[in-house]
């Protein structure tokens, strides 16, 4: 018989995840609001209910006798998985935890003196400027980039707070600013044991909004680095109460010293979780995070020696790459290739952009290969 589970969110987001579990011969419920539901033909069973209605869908899944509740790369989605998971005691990370982890300030309170993660000197705003120069300015509960800010000093310090409080009531963290290159690392947690999957190199746009420009896998670290990591993270996931379900941490690191940067409960968005991990790593992640849902993951297998796989967006602090783009067609790394629009704009979010190459080869890509 068909393992039955629910799917939160029918946006571009859950399009792979919806495929996977087609692909593994699940039977699929998918909760979302009609329009936009791109997924909505591609599951067993839809359901035009708001992922915020989390009450009417634990209803509808215990009806169905759902095993399992899963999403992908979406902070909102996986609230409501933790919660209806809780509320019908299937496998996931407590609801209480998963909420109380979105904040910035709180995580660096559990995760301040981990042996072998260093933490920037920080604190809550509250109207006082203590004069941590240089610093990020960040909302307590903000996502992909938003309302991030650096400053130097403290004119660039007020403008960061005003943009900062955009649209936000969670709150503002001032965090020292690391001196670093910039890695994001996925993972996969099952009753609280820990495993990395792989590790990330991040293109950043500079100050002041640090907004990520492209992905590339493997990270092109030392041995050293990549033993370190495989240490720390699960010492970090297991100080935040993390038990169950993907994660997306990221990190900087200078030399062999790790500083955590943020932690999210949710795999990578910008296509690392849903397409780069599986080229790079040959784990099937996807596969990984609906094991998880339905109690029954067992730890994969690494390759021996996967491929590089990355991500190129393109925006105005990109424009160097336009000739990059229009000469990959019909390369035999290219994957897949995007222009949006012509008129390129600066992007002050990761949700600014205006095309992306995807890529797969032996070799990391870059402009000049």
């Amino acid at each position: 018989m068909k393992k039955k589970l629910a799917i939160i969110g029918a946006s571009t987001g859950q399009y792979p995840i919806c495929l996977k579990a087609r692909e593994l011969g699940i039977e699929t419920s998918c909760f979302a609001w009609e329009q936009g539901a791109v997924c909505k033909d591609i599951v067993d069973h839809f359901y035009p209910i708001s992922i915020f209605d989390m009450d009417k869908i634990v209803e509808v899944c215990k009806s169905i006798g759902v095993e399992g509740v899963v999403s992908n790369a979406s902070d909102s989605t996986a609230d409501v998985v933790a919660y209806v998971a809780e509320m019908l005691h299937l496998n996931g990370t407590p609801y209480k935890t998963v909420i109380s982890l979105h904040d910035k300030y709180y995580v660096r309170s559990l995760t301040e003196s981990i042996d072998g993660l260093g933490s920037p000197r920080n604190y809550r705003y509250e109207g006082m400027d203590l004069h941590i120069y240089p610093c990020v300015v960040k909302p307590c509960t903000g996502r992909a980039k938003k309302g991030v800010s650096f400053a130097r000093d403290e004119s660039e310090f007020e403008d960061a707070i005003s943009y900062a409080s955009i649209d936000n009531d969670s709150g503002i963290i001032v965090e020292e600013f690391i001196e670093g290159k910039e890695l994001s690392i996925e993972s996969i947690s099952f009753h609280g044991k820990h495993t990395v999957i792989q590790v990330t190199d991040k293109d950043s746009s500079s100050a002041p909004h640090f907004v990520e420009l492209g992905h590339h896998q493997p990270a092109d670290i030392s041995e050293r680095l990549r033993s370190k990591i495989d240490i720390v993270i699960p010492r970090l996931l297991s100080a935040m109460g993390y038990t169950d379900g993907a994660s997306h941490i990221e990190v900087k690191y200078k030399g062999d010293d790790l500083y955590l940067i943020e932690a999210n409960l949710r795999g990578g968005g910008d296509d690392i979780s849903n397409k780069l991990v599986f080229m790079s790593s040959g784990i099937d992640y996807l596969k990984c995070m609906i094991d998880v849902a339905l109690n029954q993951f067992v730890e994969p297998v690494k390759m021996a020696s996967g491929g590089f796989a990355g991500i190129y967006y393109l925006t105005k602090q990109t424009s160097y790459l336009l000739p990059f783009f229009e000469e990959a067609t019909g390369k035999d790394w290219l994957i897949q290739k995007e222009i949006h629009s012509g008129d390129l704009k600066e992007s002050h979010s990761n949700y600014e952009r205006d095309g992306f190459l995807l890529y797969f080869s032996d070799h990391k890509i870059t402009p000049k290969n």
